[in-house]
């Protein structure tokens, strides 16, 4: 296949290509793509419309003019010269493409660029090319071209093309200069060579931040401030301490990434312990000095951006803190509602502003009617759990002056039982082997760049028993990856 990069990925490769401020100017000039399970870099996700293909068009030529020539095809003549103009397409675009032009292309591009009247226009009609060019917007998994496979076998990829998933995967863009060595000198053939390149890439300053994207996919996390909040229930919900809940968030990833180290139990029990101080009225009590009530907040499920995201707008939502879990923390799939329930929605509304009663007596009435109940039993006891934190992560003991019934109950799952809290929760999803075979199958979406199938499972199954084995550390699903004849093959299913 070949896949579009995302919004965010071409945004990177520019940047490398023109400098940071050319990233800023990607990101504000190009819509991102809605997210498929948490990720943007989802294969079906990122087709080319034609509004799509005009806005990379108008980019271009916009980034074109801005480029200063002088400082990024730098030549010993004031004026240029045919040969540092060579000297600049052939580097450009190696870096744009990841890997070297082939001659025909290396002459197309020198053609169009001979069309600017001096060193500088040429130059910048290079950019203008370069930046629009298939070569730049899609990765490659075609193997080589000059054979044709023969139906159903697998396809090696070529060694740029390794280079260029291993790139994406741990940087975020094409591969850097070292990596274009090792793949230009055949060093990518042997599994262990090309974990020798992701153990390089993981220490690089990249990495933290693409596996933390993977974190927040598999959490089904988006910018906190995303979260629609009505500011008359939470009016101190302010966006100060909206920044405060995201800075806390993300620093909670990267300390448990550690580099790729961080373990997956880890995620489910260490505590935040750098937590901006505009965040206190949030903790409460549960923050004691610089310490955390262990029995209230331990564990990603009981960060306070967590469950403010993962709130309604005027509750603490039940629902869809039960469905998360269920979705995203089991991989379990939950059918949308059927139509005599959304019937049943229109005709007997639950009202979240009343005051009288608690958001989990509220809820019950699913419990009761025939129409929810199926459903909802499979993941309202879930969110019930939830109850004794409110729609932006305060701990409670009541609500409307009743008292919280936080008492939830795991079903369909290895490690079924009740308990009580986020944290509870945790402690209970870490000794389970569903959840964790679940994570493993979201970073199979997340490195495969698509939805999973049946067809996966025995590569899914092997990357599991990779993954405990070497203790549950982040870095072992990406060893498990790279070494995998998955990583370096592609079928031909035509």
């Amino acid at each position: 296949r070949v896949r579009r990069l995302s919004i965010r990925e071409y945004a990177n490769v520019v940047s490398d290509l023109l400098g940071t401020a050319a990233r800023a100017s990607v990101l504000s000039s190009l819509q991102p793509e809605n997210l498929l399970d948490g990720f943007d870099n989802q294969d079906t996700t990122l087709y080319v419309s034609a509004s799509f293909q005009e806005g990379i068009a108008n980019l271009a030529e916009k980034l074109a003019t801005q480029a200063d020539p002088a400082s990024i095809a730098t030549c010993t003549t004031a004026a240029g010269s045919p040969a540092c103009l060579q000297t600049f397409i052939r580097s450009f675009t190696t870096k744009a493409y990841g890997r070297p032009l082939t001659d025909p292309e290396f002459t197309r591009i020198n053609t169009v660029a001979a069309m600017g009247g001096d060193y500088a226009a040429s130059v910048r009609l290079v950019v203008e090319l370069v930046l629009q060019s298939p070569h730049l917007l899609y990765v490659s998994e075609l193997g080589a071209v000059e054979a044709a496979p023969a139906p159903q076998q697998a396809v090696p990829l070529t060694s740029y093309e390794v280079a260029s998933q291993l790139s994406f995967l741990l940087t975020g863009t094409r591969p850097d200069d070292k990596l274009l060595i090792s793949a230009q000198t055949n060093g990518l053939t042997r599994p262990e060579d090309i974990r020798v390149e992701a153990e390089r890439l993981l220490q690089t300053q990249r990495a933290p931040a693409e596996l933390a994207r993977f974190i927040n996919g598999w959490l089904d996390m988006a910018p906190i401030a995303d979260a629609p909040k009505d500011p008359d229930v939470f009016p101190a919900l302010t966006p100060a301490i909206v920044t405060a809940m995201q800075q806390e968030f993300d620093q909670f990833v990267l300390t448990q990434l550690k580099g790729g180290d961080g373990t997956l139990a880890a995620f489910m029990s260490e505590q935040s312990t750098k937590i901006p101080a505009a965040l206190a009225p949030i903790y409460g009590a549960d923050l004691k000095g610089t310490t955390l009530d262990a029995n209230h907040r331990r564990g990603v499920l009981s960060l306070p951006g967590l469950l403010t995201y993962h709130s309604a707008d005027q509750h603490s939502s039940p629902v869809e803190r039960g469905l998360f879990v269920r979705r995203q923390l089991l991989c379990q799939a939950v059918a949308s509602p059927p139509p005599e329930a959304l019937a049943r929605i229109d005709a007997n509304p639950i009202n979240p502003l009343d005051t009288k009663t608690t958001t989990r007596q509220k809820f019950a009435a699913h419990e009761n009617d025939p129409a929810c109940s199926p459903c909802h039993m499979l993941f309202d006891p879930i969110g019930y759990g939830f109850e004794q934190m409110d729609g932006i992560g305060r701990f409670r003991t009541t609500e409307n002056g009743m008292p919280v019934d936080s008492r939830g109950q795991l079903s369909l799952s290895d490690v079924d039982g009740p308990f009580e809290g986020p944290a509870a929760l945790s402690t209970k999803l870490a000794t389970s082997k569903m959840f964790e075979s679940c994570m493993v199958n979201r970073f199979f979406q997340f490195a495969q760049s698509r939805v999973t199938n049946a067809a996966d499972s025995c590569v899914i199954q092997d990357w599991d028993a990779k993954f405990t084995a070497g203790g549950g550390h982040i870095k072992d699903l990406v060893f498990a990856y790279v070494a995998h004849r998955t990583f370096t093959n592609r079928k031909d299913d035509r």
